[in-house]
Order: C-alpha cells, then sequence, then structure tokens
C-alpha cells in the first residue's frame, strides 16, 4: 500500500469510528449497524457488568444488549478524544468518552472508553472495548446489571 492510499485508508477509518459511535451514542441502532456484521466480534477484557460475557459475536446480540443497557439514559452523546493510528492499515485504537442523565435516578453517567477495531472494508469485525464497569455500577446500580446481562443470555 503507498503512503497515500494508507493516509487514506486511516482518514477512512477515523471518518467511519465518529460515525458509528456517534449514532451508537445517539441510540440510532439502525446507523450503528451499518457499521457492524454477524460475524463482528467484540470483547471486553474489563467487564462492563458482572455477569457479562468476555466475548459477544454478532452485531444483532450487541445491539440487543446495548438497547437494554441505554434505555433508560438520554442520549450517551459519545465523542472521540483521541486516535492512535497503526501499522496495519485497517486497525484503530481510540479514545472516547459518553455524557449522558440516567433517567430513572438523574444521575449523570460519563465514561471513559479505549476501543481496539480492525475493519474488513466499511465495517467493524472486532471491537475490544475497555470501559470502566465501576462507573456503570455506581450510576445504574445492580439491578441494571443483571437485567442488561440477562439480555444477553436471551
Amino acid at each position: 500500500m503507498s503512503q497515500t492510499d494508507l493516509v487514506a485508508r486511516r482518514a477512512q477509518l477515523r471518518t467511519m469510528f465518529e460515525e458509528m459511535i456517534t449514532a451508537f451514542g445517539a441510540k440510532n441502532f439502525d446507523h450503528f449497524s451499518t457499521f457492524i456484521g454477524e460475524d463482528t466480534v467484540f470483547e471486553w477484557p474489563y467487564l462492563p457488568l458482572k455477569e457479562f460475557p468476555e466475548r459477544m459475536i454478532g452485531g444483532s446480540a450487541f445491539v440487543a444488549a446495548a438497547k437494554v443497557g441505554m434505555a433508560d439514559s438520554e442520549p450517551y452523546n459519545h465523542k472521540v478524544d483521541t486516535f492512535y493510528d497503526m501499522a496495519d492499515p485497517d486497525m484503530l485504537i481510540v479514545e472516547y468518552h459518553s455524557d449522558t442523565t440516567h433517567t430513572k435516578s438523574g444521575k449523570r453517567y460519563s465514561n471513559k472508553y479505549l476501543g481496539i477495531l480492525r475493519y474488513a472494508g466499511d465495517q467493524v469485525v472486532y471491537w475490544k472495548e475497555y470501559v470502566n464497569p465501576l462507573t456503570i455500577l455506581e450510576v445504574y446500580g445492580s439491578d441494571f446489571t443483571n437485567d442488561a446481562a440477562a439480555s444477553v443470555e436471551a
């Protein structure tokens, strides 16, 4: 791949990720789903919820869990903080954050994330996300964590 092609691919990944994470944060799951497929692998080294799986395969499974997890909040308003380019033109590391309000308690939920992503064409095929699970528990509580985790198994 030429240097020009490499620069163009990196710019494309950044644009796609920003569009994808903005749609996700806005709870526009239909648009978000255009960036992931049924073979997409999602991993969480630090589980967002104790009962959550370390690995999930499939965009529809991820979206189903996200809909339950995000139901009692205003839009998450995800924003990108920093991109880190990789030697592999189809990989991306990105820091981003969310900021929303939990509607039942009125508590503010803000979290920071680190994502490692691999793309094939225009779709994410692998997404490893590091998130602070304590922030989730502090705002949403244990009832939420049990309900959201149960949605993954359903």
